[in-house]
Formats: C-alpha cells, structure tokens, sequence
C-alpha cells in the first residue's frame, strides 16, 4: 500500500476548528455583503430597521459559510492510496468526519494530462483535477496512475 497526502490534508484531527478555517473566506463575502446593505439602510434614513437586518444577515451568513464549507470539504482531496491495482482518493470531510471510501481498479482512473502541471483522473462518477502545486509528490503520483493505463 502507498499514499501521497497533499497539501490540504488536515493538520488537526478537529472537524469544527477545520471547518471554520474553510468557511472563512465564505464569511467574509457574505459580511462585505451585509455591511454594504446596512450602510445601504442608513444611508436611505433607516436606522431602525439596521438592527435586524444585521442580526439576520449574521444568522444567514454562519448557516450559508458553512454549509459552502462542507461542499468545499467534500471536493478537497486530502490523500490518495495505491494498492496493488486499486486507487482511491480520500477527501478532507471523509479524514475529519470518518466519512466512507470507496477503492476503484487503476483502470478505471483513466488519467489525463492536462499539462505538465495538471491531471484528471476519473474516481467515483467524477473528474477530479490534480495540480503539482497541491502534491509534494506529484510526479510520483503521476506515475502510478498512469502505470496499468494499458
């Protein structure tokens, strides 16, 4: 059994600290939203009404930010295994949550280069894109998944 783990696989093993790391970006549009209806408001002579705009706008932004968080956990690979003639690719969500995974024949990878920085690899009805950027290991990586193309 081999595995590569790449840069996005978690440093701690805390669902909640993780996600809101994730979710930050997330929050901070919706805010910029927000404050630019609330200045909006009372700049239109609505000062009362600012108060709950706020509070719900708030409300909304945690539900929102991390509901696109866990999409987002979902999507990040974090680690592929290798073994024998089967793959499989584990994301941040399944490492943090004890999500399940599943082990497709290497055949069924059907890798392409993009470029020489980039592969698709077809894992569970999906086309997931690797970057060299994301991989210490990428050539190796690379490599293995191109070894039972024929």
């Amino acid at each position: 059994m081999t595995s590569f783990q790449s840069a996005h696989y978690p440093k701690s093993r805390n669902g909640l600290l993780v996600l809101q790391e994730y979710a930050m970006q997330y929050y901070g549009a919706i805010n910029v939203l927000l404050m630019l209806a609330v200045m909006v408001r009372v700049y239109a002579g609505h000062g009362y009404s600012v108060l709950w705009l706020a509070i719900v706008g708030e409300v909304v932004a945690l539900v929102l930010g991390n509901l696109l968080a866990y999409g987002k956990l979902r999507r990040t690979i974090a680690e592929i295994f290798f073994v024998n003639d089967h793959f499989s690719m584990i994301s941040v969500y399944e490492i943090l949550f004890k999500g399940e995974n599943n082990a497709f024949p290497l055949i069924y990878a059907n890798p392409d280069m993009l470029n020489e920085d980039t592969v698709s690899v077809h894992f569970n009805d999906q086309i997931i894109t690797l970057h060299r950027k994301d991989w210490e290991e990428f050539d190796l990586v690379r490599d293995y998944l191109f070894s039972r193309q024929f």
